[in-house]
């Protein structure tokens, strides 16, 4: 960067050319606001992008405050290209301003498409293209390459006519661990795990295959990320997949190809989890579980794919968990849930225990009472801290029959108030970690049935999603950061990630989308025209960042030996993550904006 009149290492002015930035700084003036003075009137005319170069800015709206500006901090850019802003913009303590001519500013942003998509670019837009400022690893990772980046092997088949002996030669020959397998129509695959079997069972080496092969195959397409052939050997514990084209097998890719591109340890977690006999080795696992969360940060994995892998493990580890502390005869006939963040699998660090039982009839209740309330305090010794709700196994209210959550949801959805119907919306987040999905898929598909076709009813669903109104929120965020206070924190779970899955659990609810994700339910709202895309993927973006910054602070606790909590520091953020967030809480308030608008939640 070349010598400059002002400091133009901040963005968005990071984006310009040596040349492009000196000639903004010679075009710039300087001029001084006083304590409380007005510097952009609501509706008033534009005509200069303005930097802080010292003191503080406050962006309002009628009374209220949506933005702070200090040091290196520009303002207002989203008015700049329309010629008008919206908000007022006023000092709170005086303050010196570089101001730059509007004029000379556009011209740049024609001139340079990266400077010019901070000014035109839609908030996802600008996150995706910001974003990638970010320190990031060189090397292609994981998470945007595809499978024929990493190279499989190619198909031998073999037709399941012949014999166990006559797999073996040609798997010798061809110096390979698996084949694929033709029996007319249907292709299976013939592995030397499944002569493991065949040599531990007596079996004749001149059996056919077409009594040994497996024939439901698990696959992945070649134009298929990666990331997704990990997940899958994860979530299942297999060591390889079938690689397909247009349906048909083309080769498999094994554990040890996928782990010599890319070179991570949730497979060898998945492992472990497997041959864990005592919870105190499960301890050791979540800590790894820690160690890979924070690795796959640093690498710059998005927060969408980093929640499911991350759900995939710690689903595996309270399986087995239920699995070590429940009689044999409990742990047959149950089904646990994972609720809320860990079912949406959005839950990246242990921050508290949402889990529920679906029983079979019959079972001794003293039996699923004691394996129950075993199984919160070992969670518990693994780190996950106690609900504070108390939506946990070990309560009574959370292990039901079949029939007896049918009762109890049927119950919650008829109330028109209060816990039940956070409950309820707790309740659609379900996942089932061990034992029948069916049994769930039972108790959503009554509960859908029996939900009442009621507008009013849906609005008290939804509103929760005020709950944390005028609660140190938003507004006292700012107030903090006016003041310079420095123990500005905000609860980030409260000002805007909770709204935003809220108010998306509560549209997908009545638009019967049945996912629970909430990145999926976004998608799935944009495709039924139910949200405008523009806003559906600014939703995304905003809780994917936010994700991102309450899982960095919660990684910083961590390293500090300190309470994970959904506060973060907003002290030591860098401009580009101030300027992200306030764009994030926009969207937030947009977004609550519209679901109050949609549902009248001003009637109560």
């Amino acid at each position: 960067m070349a010598k400059t009149r002002f400091d133009l290492s901040h963005p968005p002015f990071d984006l310009l050319t040596s040349s492009e930035a000196s000639a903004l700084s010679a075009s710039a003036d300087v001029l001084f606001f006083c304590d409380d003075q007005e510097i952009l009137q609501a509706g008033g005319s534009v005509d200069s992008l303005y930097l802080v170069l010292k003191g503080l800015v406050r962006e309002m709206a009628a009374e209220e405050i949506v933005g702070v500006y200090g040091e290196h901090e520009t303002f207002d850019c989203r008015a700049l290209a329309t010629g008008k802003t919206i908000h007022r913009f006023e000092t709170h303590e005086e303050a010196l301003l570089c101001v730059f001519p509007r004029q000379e500013v556009l011209a740049l942003t024609e001139k340079n498409p990266a400077f010019g998509a901070y000014f035109f670019a839609t908030v996802s837009d600008k996150f995706g293209q910001l974003a990638q400022k970010r320190d990031r690893r060189e090397w292609q990772n994981l998470f945007t390459a595809k499978i024929t980046d990493a190279g499989f092997r190619s198909s031998v088949f073999i037709d399941a006519t012949r014999t166990v002996a006559d797999a073996a030669r040609l798997m010798k020959e061809k110096h390979c661990r698996s084949i694929f397998v033709r029996d007319e129509e249907r292709i299976g695959i013939f592995t030397t795990g499944d002569f493991r079997d065949i040599v531990a069972n007596d079996v004749s080496n001149q059996a056919l295959l077409k009594g040994h092969a497996q024939f439901s195959l698990l696959s992945c397409d070649k134009n298929d990320y990666l990331f997704n052939a990990l997940l899958l050997m994860t979530q299942r514990n297999i060591t390889r997949v079938v690689v397909t084209e247009n349906g048909t097998p083309v080769g498999v890719l094994s554990q040890a190809g996928l782990l010599s591109f890319f070179s991570n340890h949730s497979l060898s977690i998945a492992r472990q989890l497997e041959r864990a006999a005592t919870t105190g080795d499960l301890v050791q696992v979540t800590q790894e579980i820690e160690s890979l969360a924070a690795t796959m940060t640093i690498q710059g994995i998005k927060m969408p794919q980093l929640g499911r892998l991350i759900q995939a493990l710690n689903t595996q580890l309270m399986a087995r968990l239920w699995q070590m502390v429940a009689p044999p005869d409990v742990f047959a006939n149950s089904a646990l849930l994972a609720l809320g963040s860990e079912g949406r699998g959005e839950q990246i660090l242990k921050t508290d225990q949402d889990n529920a039982l679906i029983l079979a009839e019959g079972l001794d209740e003293n039996e699923v009472a004691q394996a129950a309330d075993n199984f919160t305090e070992q969670m518990l010794r693994l780190g996950y801290p106690l609900c504070s709700g108390g939506i946990m196994v070990s309560r009574k209210d959370w292990r039901h029959t079949t029939q007896g959550w049918i009762r109890t949801l049927h119950h919650w959805a008829a109330q028109s108030q209060g816990d039940a119907l956070m409950n309820l919306a707790i309740f659609l987040d379900a996942e089932t970690i061990s034992g029948p999905p069916s049994w769930l898929a039972m108790c959503r598909d009554a509960l859908r049935a029996g939900l009442r076709d009621d507008d009013t009813w849906l609005s008290r669903v939804a509103l929760p999603i005020e709950q944390f109104q005028n609660h140190k929120m938003e507004g006292g965020f700012w107030w903090q950061m006016l003041n310079r206070d420095s123990n500005a924190k905000l609860d980030i779970k409260k000002a805007a990630i909770f709204p935003i899955v809220h108010g998306v659990r509560v549209l997908a609810l009545d638009a019967d989308v049945r996912v629970t994700n909430t990145f999926d339910r976004l998608e799935a709202l944009a495709s039924k025209n139910v949200l405008e895309k523009t806003l559906a993927n600014d939703l995304a973006e905003s809780l994917s960042f936010l994700m991102r910054l309450r899982l960095e602070a919660g990684l910083e606790a961590l390293r500090e030996k300190k309470t994970v909590s959904n506060e973060i520091d907003t002290a030591p953020l860098s401009t580009l993550d101030k300027d992200l967030l306030k764009d994030s809480l926009l969207v937030v308030k947009r977004f609550k904006q519209m679901i109050n608008q949609r549902y009248r939640l001003d009637r109560f």
